[in-house]
C-alpha cells in the first residue's frame, strides 16, 4: 500500500486545518445563531401564517414534556437547524461557538498500541492522516479519533455482529461515520469499504449481509481526494440560495385571498406582491416578514 502523494497530503492538511471546512457541517455548527422557538412561532402567529396554529400546538406539547420552554431549550442542547438564511442553534448559549482546534496527532506509542490492539499494522496512508491530527476532519463526522476507531473495532469483533450472528470482518477498521454508512479501511488491501446497514432488508438473508459491504474507493488517498472535491453543507446552501425558492402554493393562496389593503399590512403592496412574498422567504424563520 502506497503513501498518500505529497501534493494530495498537503491539500488534505490545509482543509483539515480550516476550521470551517474540515467536515461537512463544521461552519454551520460554528456559525449557528441562537433561535428562540417561542418568539419564532409567536411571530408567525402574529402574521397569520397558515402553519402557525399547528406549530404552536407542537411547541406546546414539546415544552410540556420538558417542563416548560426553558427546559425544552436546554433539552435541545446544541441541535442545529438549517434555514434558508443560515443555521440556528435550537437551545443553549447566546453566541455562536468557534470550532474546536484539531486534536494533537497521536504519538508513536499510541500508534503502536493501536496496531497491537487490532492485530494488524496500521497502513501508511492512515498513519499519514493521523500525523495531521487525531481525527475530526474528513467525510461525514470526520476521521474518528484513533482510540475511538480501535474501540469500535474491538466491540464489533468481540462477539457476533450480523443479524444471523455473522462476525464483523477483522480486517475492516471503522474510520468515518457517514450515517447510516460506516466507511472502513481494509487493513489487508487498503481499500475503503462502506458498510451500509440499510442494505440488510431481510435479516434472515446472509446474502443481504454480504451485500451491505461495498468497496467505495481503491485507497484511503482516493477517498480523501474525493472528499476534497465535495463542498461543505454551507457551500451547498450558498449554491441553493442562488436558485429560485419555490413558495408553497398554500401560502400564495393564503395571501391571494386577501384584499390589497390586507396584504399591505404584511408588507406586500402593489401588483408585484407575489414577487415580494417570494423574496420574503429568505427570512431566517422561513416565512413572511411583517
Amino acid at each position: 500500500m502506497a503513501d498518500i502523494p505529497s501534493d494530495l497530503f498537503q491539500r488534505i492538511a490545509e482543509r483539515a486545518n480550516d476550521p470551517r471546512r474540515r467536515t461537512a457541517d463544521a461552519s454551520l455548527v460554528a456559525d449557528a445563531q441562537p433561535l428562540d422557538l417561542g418568539a419564532m412561532v409567536g411571530q408567525l402567529a402574529g402574521q397569520g401564517h397558515p402553519a402557525a396554529a399547528q406549530l404552536q400546538g407542537m411547541l406546546g406539547q414539546l415544552s410540556s414534556m420538558f417542563g416548560g420552554m426553558a427546559g425544552l431549550q436546554q433539552g435541545l442542547g446544541n441541535m442545529v437547524m438549517v434555514g434558508p438564511d443560515g443555521s440556528y442553534r435550537m437551545g443553549g448559549g447566546n453566541e455562536a461557538s468557534e470550532p474546536a482546534p484539531l486534536a494533537d496527532p497521536p504519538g508513536e506509542a499510541a500508534l503502536a498500541q493501536a496496531a497491537r490492539a487490532i492485530g494488524r499494522a496500521l497502513p501508511a496512508e492512515l498513519r499519514q492522516l493521523y500525523a495531521i491530527g487525531d481525527g475530526g476532519f474528513g467525510p461525514g463526522e470526520g476521521l474518528m479519533r484513533l482510540a475511538e476507531a480501535v474501540e469500535r473495532h474491538r466491540k464489533m469483533t468481540a462477539e457476533p455482529f450480523g443479524p444471523l450472528g455473522q462476525p464483523w470482518p477483522e480486517n475492516l477498521l471503522p474510520l468515518f461515520d457517514e450515517n447510516p454508512a460506516l466507511s472502513c479501511i481494509d487493513l489487508d488491501s487498503g481499500e475503503i469499504v462502506a458498510w451500509d446497514p440499510e442494505e440488510i432488508e431481510d435479516e434472515d438473508s446472509d446474502e443481504d449481509w454480504q451485500r451491505s459491504f461495498k468497496v467505495e474507493h481503491p485507497s484511503l488517498a482516493a477517498f480523501m481526494d474525493a472528499w476534497l472535491d465535495t463542498p461543505t453543507m454551507a457551500e451547498q446552501m450558498e449554491g441553493a440560495r442562488r436558485q429560485p425558492f419555490e413558495v408553497p402554493q398554500a401560502t400564495i393562496d393564503f395571501y391571494a385571498a386577501m384584499t390589497p389593503e390586507e396584504r399591505a399590512e404584511y408588507g406586500f403592496e402593489g401588483e408585484d406582491w407575489e414577487e415580494q412574498l417570494r423574496k420574503s422567504f429568505s427570512h431566517p424563520y422561513g416565512g413572511a416578514q411583517g
